[in-house]
């Protein structure tokens, strides 16, 4: 750029433009050119701010902070709860429909909504009026009450999301989430989820607790399993929108693979596998629910004899931790089992880490001494006379006695030896086929293909086949027998019998 200044020619001028490095001006026009370029920058400056001014350079770091305000407007919230009040009844439904656009899971609404309604009902007025000193009071009502830390938890995260999330409230603020009590981790033994297996009474049963173990499916996961998502070709399972929405494959036991073929080959891929078999809701679109797996692990351990509080969960806690225990790696059983964090999966082999492989005192003492320490003089309950006054009234079974069930029905036992084996077989293990014929209700019904053996005196092995071979005599059943066969009492009191019968003939 070249610049005249009055009459005089000086040396051109290099003006500094964004880009350029270095600019030489000469000495005597080195005052005009600096006046020049400031005069120019006023006048038509290049960088500007939204409000029309020129930049400013940058302040420093102990430059005053102006103070920063955030303000929400009402018509980002869910519902204006200061403008609208609105009834507690319009305030829950609002809520649910928020939740269920937001994505939450079917498991998460119902529990929310649940605490929501309850902290509504507790408090008794309107929702806008709920405030800090309300919600600790309910907390407190609710620790009175006897509610898990981790209920209470779900309470105040679901206040939290309902007026201080959607509502732009503040009612739990400094209100921290009660720490959850760590639990010990029931591990089943091998020998247990034989036992268990064993017992279910009905192949689905059976299916239900070993699909569980085998591949440590969820019990969500496993009621919502279709036959579309069995992949027999590559011994697969796969589980759609699991836990977190996430998708994986779990390997499908070969000792299922057969049964499951032939199943499967009989069904729509759409229909579930596990669907409700509930005679009130004759709809094929629905599945077991999670509290009727509930209740078939809890029937197969009572008829095992597991003392443990086992619930479906604690299945996948065993595929974890025999899997670890058999050289699997920790990062492969986290995969498999669709947690997101490592730590996780560390509390699920948490048991398999703890060597109680060294010898016992007991056993060191027993070895010293030379002495049988395993043979106590014990005395039965039925030929003692007296009993211990350290005993309580529920270990010496004078207190609440239980009731016997009503009769509703007989049971007669009819045995022969089976003539499918042979003498040899026969009088080395006493096979026996069981007929179980059923009377009390004007008719005759027979359950056949029980089977039982006698592997050495006073020891007899019963076989029962699944429930459903007998589901057509049973339907011929009045409602009251359906109902008891149903129940763990049943094959109990049918275990005691052809035990009975097997060794009186003996």
């Amino acid at each position: 750029m070249w610049k005249r200044l009055g009459r005089k020619k000086l040396s051109p001028i290099l003006l500094a433009l964004p880009g350029m490095t270095t600019a030489y001006l000469p000495s005597e026009a080195t005052t005009m050119a600096t006046k020049f370029r400031l005069t120019r920058s006023q006048a038509n400056p290049v960088h500007l701010y939204p409000n029309k001014e020129p930049y400013r350079l940058a302040a420093g770091r102990s430059h005053p902070k102006d103070a920063v305000e955030d303000r929400f407007a009402d018509a980002m919230a869910m519902i204006a709860l200061d403008k609208q009040q609105p009834t507690p009844a319009l305030f829950l439904k609002t809520f649910a429909r928020e939740i269920k656009i937001r994505g939450y899971a079917a498991p998460t609404i119902s529990s929310y909504t649940t605490a929501v309604r309850s902290i509504l009902r507790w408090f008794g007025r309107a929702p806008h009026l709920l405030s800090r000193e309300h919600v600790k009071n309910y907390l407190e009502y609710l620790f009175d009450g006897g509610r898990s830390p981790s209920d209470i938890s779900v309470q105040l995260v679901a206040i939290r999301n309902a007026w201080d999330k959607f509502c732009f409230r503040d009612v739990t603020l400094g209100l921290a989430t009660p720490r959850r009590q760590r639990k010990k981790i029931v591990v089943l033994s091998r020998d247990e989820v034989r036992r268990i297996l064993q017992a279910a009474p009905s192949l689905r049963d059976t299916l239900l607790i070993g699909l569980m173990y085998g591949s440590g499916m969820r019990v969500s996961e496993l009621a919502r399993l279709r036959w579309r998502d069995i992949d027999l070709d590559r011994n697969q399972i796969f589980i759609s929108q699991g836990k977190g929405n996430a998708d994986r494959h779990v390997q499908l036991p070969r000792q299922y693979r057969q049964i499951l073929c032939r199943l499967g080959s009989q069904q729509p891929g759409n229909q579930y596998v596990f669907p409700t078999q509930s005679r009130s809701d004759h709809r094929v679109d629905r599945h077991l629910s999670p509290r009727t797996v509930q209740r078939v692990v809890c029937n197969a351990c009572d008829l095992a004899g597991i003392k443990k509080r086992v619930t479906p969960h604690s299945f996948r806690h065993a595929f974890a931790t025999h899997s670890f225990e058999d050289g699997c790696d920790i990062r492969r059983i986290q995969t498999v089992l669709g947690h997101v964090c490592i730590e996780t999966t560390t509390l699920y082999i948490a048991s398999a880490k703890q060597r109680t492989d060294f010898q016992s005192p007991l056993d060191r003492l027993a070895d010293a001494s030379g002495d049988n320490l395993s043979v106590m003089p014990l005395r039965s309950p039925i030929q003692s006379s007296r009993q211990s006054s350290r005993c309580s009234p529920h270990q010496s079974g004078v207190a609440n006695p239980k009731q016997p069930a009503p009769r509703v029905g007989r049971l007669r036992i009819h045995t022969r030896r089976d003539p499918t084996v042979s003498d040899a077989q026969y009088a080395q293990s006493r096979r026996t086929q069981v007929t179980v014929e059923v009377t009390g209700h004007g008719r005759r019904d027979f359950l056949l293909g029980a089977t039982a053996e006698i592997p050495r005196s006073g020891f007899a092995t019963i076989t029962l086949p699944p429930s459903e071979s007998w589901a057509d005599t049973i339907e011929k059943l009045p409602a009251s027998i359906q109902k008891r066969m149903g129940q763990v009492s049943f094959y109990q009191l049918l275990q005691k019998a052809i035990t009975a019968k097997l060794l009186a003939t003996d």
